[in-house]
């Protein structure tokens, strides 16, 4: 009997003792003590670097593609020849252009030659000149007449005579016609500038047939090959710019409410964590992309590093909304239930399940309400409310 009873309290012992073991005992749980920080929300995006500067170089004129000077890929410097047009026909008309432009010039220069007061002046002396052989020759042929002077004398002052008044005649024809060509100097003049405006206008058309870098950059693409044929505004090039680089996103929809122009940058180069850019988003689309859910928005670089070449990928990471005095807390310190945000704290040694209203962001949730500084939050991992804990801090 004794035996039995000593049995006996040996096993109520050994259940007490569980009893009270896995009464008292504390679940060690992995927990954070909150301190409310202020916090900006991270976005981790995807995007495609390219240039501010972007353009296709077209071909200003017919023509055929004679020569190619830097090939897609090269360096380009603002003024560099990448291509030039056959110029052999434009060259000609221009050779004919430039001779009519001279010839129009020298014509001008001889009317011009006929100065119409130095043909009034030369008049004035031939009317002098004709009065004095008149009025001598008048007089000789009195004398010759009286027999007081031989032949020989007079017919010289008759030959001066006659002289001097083809020679009046002369000049008051030229008065006459210089006077009248008044009309022919103002189309000579016409006739130089309109031979000099075609001859400007046929060496700016030259420059058409040459294709020229507009700024410091690079050649993305060649569209045309020597000894194609191509008319106006037919792509030729496309160049971009090497600096000036900025990044093309498409931002999924539901964080366009979380970041505005102006927002800060940080560009990284595919696959490489060690290095960045940085930047502002300078301009947000308007319409959202029905067919994938994306708005475009693009970012400068402030300094691109050499990695970003144009149409490569990049990581991106923008500052979205900014929380003052706020808590953050990670997914896997939340419950989930039927929308709702539930967490563990430590309360009087045990857990309790209470309900907090938050905000999810890239990183979790930030709690607006429902915990204090100070307070523990436990992991939910095999966690029930009301069990004895000891929390484990990282």
């Amino acid at each position: 009997m004794k035996r039995k009873l000593y049995i006996l309290g040996i096993i109520l012992t050994v259940l007490i003792s569980i009893l009270f073991f896995l009464f008292f005992k504390k679940n060690i749980i992995p927990a954070i003590k909150i301190k409310k920080i202020d916090y900006t929300e991270k976005i981790l995006v995807t995007g495609t670097i390219q240039s501010k500067k972007f353009s296709t170089l077209t071909s200003g004129v017919n023509g055929i593609v004679e020569s190619i000077y830097i090939r897609e890929g090269e360096n380009i410097l603002k003024g560099d020849v990448i291509a030039k047009l056959d110029t052999q026909e434009i060259e000609a008309d221009i050779a004919r252009s430039r001779a009519l432009y001279k010839k129009s010039i020298y014509d001008l220069e001889v009317i011009n030659t006929f100065n119409l007061e130095n043909i009034k002046s030369q008049l004035k002396s031939a009317q002098i000149n004709y009065d004095i052989a008149k009025n001598e020759y008048l007089d000789f042929q009195t004398l010759f007449d009286k027999k007081y002077i031989n032949k020989l004398d007079f017919y010289i002052k008759k030959n001066n005579f006659i002289n001097s008044e083809t020679q009046l005649k002369n000049i008051e024809a030229q008065l006459k016609s210089t006077e009248a060509q008044g009309a022919t100097n103002k189309v000579a003049i016409e006739n130089v500038n309109a031979a000099k405006n075609a001859f400007i206008s046929l060496q700016k058309t030259l420059l058409k047939y040459y294709i020229f870098a507009p700024y410091d950059g690079y050649i993305i693409v060649r569209n045309v090959e020597v000894g194609q044929t191509v008319a106006p505004y037919t792509p030729m090039f496309e160049v971009s710019s090497s600096s000036d680089k900025i990044v093309s996103i498409n931002l999924d929809e539901k964080y366009i409410g979380k970041v505005s122009l102006g927002s800060p940058i940080k560009v990284y180069p595919y696959a490489d964590i060690k290095k960045y850019s940085t930047g502002n988003l300078y301009f947000l689309g308007i319409n959202i992309d029905s067919s994938f859910g994306t708005l475009e928005i693009r970012g400068n670089i402030e300094t691109p590093l050499p990695e970003f070449v144009f149409n490569s990928t990049a990581n991106v990471v923008i500052d979205g909304q900014k929380f003052q005095n706020s808590i953050l807390l990670q997914d896997i310190y939340t419950v989930l239930k039927k929308d709702k945000i539930f967490v563990y704290i430590l309360k009087n040694n045990k857990s309790k399940l209470i309900e907090v209203s938050g905000t999810p962001v890239i990183d979790g949730f930030i709690i607006t309400d429902g915990l204090e500084d100070g307070d523990i939050v436990l992991s939910p991992k095999n966690l029930i409310e009301g069990v004895r804990v000891k929390p484990k801090f990282d």
